[in-house]
């Protein structure tokens, strides 16, 4: 019953900290190391919620468990009062992806594992809960190098997706431009590469778009218009 009590009242004094960090999913968006913003790549599996904090019963702690496609968990402490909390322990499942766009997919996994991995046990991680009109971003910084993992919590899965409209996009693959059928007026088109960069902006002006890319590189890119379904092309 004592036991019971404490676990009790370490929760209400966590929930009370910032009760935001444990009523959320979270999803990782992006992560800058050593200066470098990586946006989360495009890959065929849905993302999972990062199921941020669990109580784990072998000790007075909890687990955060992060996960891309391969899953971090890091036992960790709070400092009472304080926004960050301490690694006591980690470890992370070793897949490898190999559908589309494998090599940023394994790229980003890898800082993703790297960020809670390496860190030696005692890390003291920061933590912070920014909110804009798209909803809540938890960002986790490390605080010997400032490195960080941003997590949103909400992301536009499978099914909502799929409610959006589509537009016809050819040649694809292509080596001079795009042909963009089936679209508006006055709405918002972006082409970014598989990192997240993006490479082109503009407004839709007719219900047919002509893109030139010719002086992209070779390799898949992502094309988005407000409203609709984002597209992926290739060019040769």
């Amino acid at each position: 019953m004592r036991t019971k009590l404490l676990f009790l009242f370490i929760s209400c004094s966590l929930f009370g900290q910032n009760a935001e960090l444990f009523s959320n999913d979270w999803y990782i968006s992006q992560i800058v190391m050593n200066g470098q913003t990586t946006v989360t790549p495009f890959m065929n599996i849905a993302l999972s919620k990062s199921n941020f904090i669990t109580f784990t019963s072998p000790g007075n702690g909890y687990i955060f468990n992060s996960k891309h496609f391969n899953s971090c968990q890091v036992e960790i402490t709070f400092p009472a009062n304080v926004s960050t909390f301490t690694k006591v322990s980690s470890g992370c499942t070793l897949a490898m992806y190999g559908g589309d766009n494998s090599m940023a997919v394994n790229s980003y996994d890898q800082k993703h594992t790297d960020f809670y991995i390496y860190p030696s046990l005692g890390s003291v991680f920061e933590y912070e809960i920014v909110t804009s009109s798209s909803g809540k971003t938890l960002i986790i910084t490390d605080a010997a190098n400032n490195n960080k993992i941003y997590y949103n919590n909400a992301f536009l899965d499978t099914k909502e997706n799929a409610i959006k409209k589509a537009f016809k996009l050819y040649p694809n693959p292509s080596t001079d431009f795009l042909i963009i059928e089936n679209v508006e007026k006055n709405l918002k088109l972006r082409i970014n590469d598989l990192s997240g960069k993006i490479l082109f902006e503009t407004l839709t002006s007719d219900k047919t778009q002509k893109i030139d890319i010719s002086s992209f590189a070779t390799g898949q890119y992502i094309l988005n218009i407000e409203n609709f379904k984002p597209e992926f092309f290739i060019k040769k």
